[in-house]
């Protein structure tokens, strides 16, 4: 029997975000799955069993700061030890933020927020996609926002998730021809009287919220062979917000 594929998804060490609900989504689909976050290994024991009880898929928790070049580094390093040929689906989705006037936006906040939002998911492609063209299959998915287009009182985040848009056509490019793609996708939290009561019945029935499911159900697509020539795109998820 052929090796599951692996999947790390970074910020995914808390059931309320988009972050566990891609892992759950991808392992359904089969996927051995990398929680990660910042919490100690013990905090999040009761994660990882989830997964693995509920998928019976194997299930493993990093913790990592992304503010620190050296515990990203020391993160792919300890990947390496459990899967030697790398991973097969990275999802850039750790993100840090802060509200306020750009007059008053503390520089130290910033700093952090790119280094997390951009320099961090910089960092992950630039240390797991050779394995991936290696292999001849990865995918990479960034967690962007509609904020990317610029947003009053959101100034690094707007300007991190701008570049993380960069980054992924960059490394679409990078990639393109050897069966690694590298996509995005920009949600909102806005919802569209057609797809709601589906999507809200099949959130409420995985145990995550209306946004995390939206997302995730798009995660596991770009994942898939339907999927194979699409690469570089930024996509909304966002009930036509994005054209406004």
């Amino acid at each position: 029997m052929a090796a599951r594929k692996v999947a790390l998804i970074t910020g995914s060490s808390s059931t309320g975000n988009i972050g566990y609900g891609i892992s759950q989504a991808l392992a359904r689909s089969g996927y051995d799955i990398i929680l990660h976050g910042r919490m100690n290994e013990d905090d999040a024991e009761h994660l990882k069993l989830k997964i693995q009880s509920e998928f019976s898929v194997t299930s493993h928790y990093i913790k990592a700061d992304l503010r620190q070049r050296s515990e990203i580094e020391n993160l792919c390093k300890q990947i390496q030890v459990i899967y030697p040929s790398g991973i097969d689906v990275l999802v850039n989705n750790a993100a840090s933020m802060y509200a306020g006037p750009l007059k008053s936006h503390p520089p130290e906040k910033w700093d952090e927020i790119i280094q997390v939002n951009l320099t961090a998911p910089f960092d992950l492609i630039r240390l797991t996609i050779g394995a991936m063209k290696t292999k001849g299959w990865g995918r990479i998915i960034n967690i962007s926002s509609i904020f990317s287009k610029g947003h009053p009182n959101h100034a690094a985040y707007s300007v991190s998730k701008g570049g993380l848009e960069g980054l992924t056509k960059t490394a679409a490019n990078d990639a393109f021809g050897t069966g690694v793609t590298c996509n995005s996708i920009c949600p909102a939290a806005v919802k569209t009287q057609m797809s709601a009561y589906v999507i809200q019945t099949k959130a409420e029935h995985d145990g995550i919220s209306y946004e995390e499911c939206e997302v995730a159900d798009l995660a596991v697509f770009l994942c898939s062979p339907a999927a194979d020539q699409i690469t570089g795109a930024c996509i909304p998820v966002d009930a036509g917000y994005w054209s406004k």
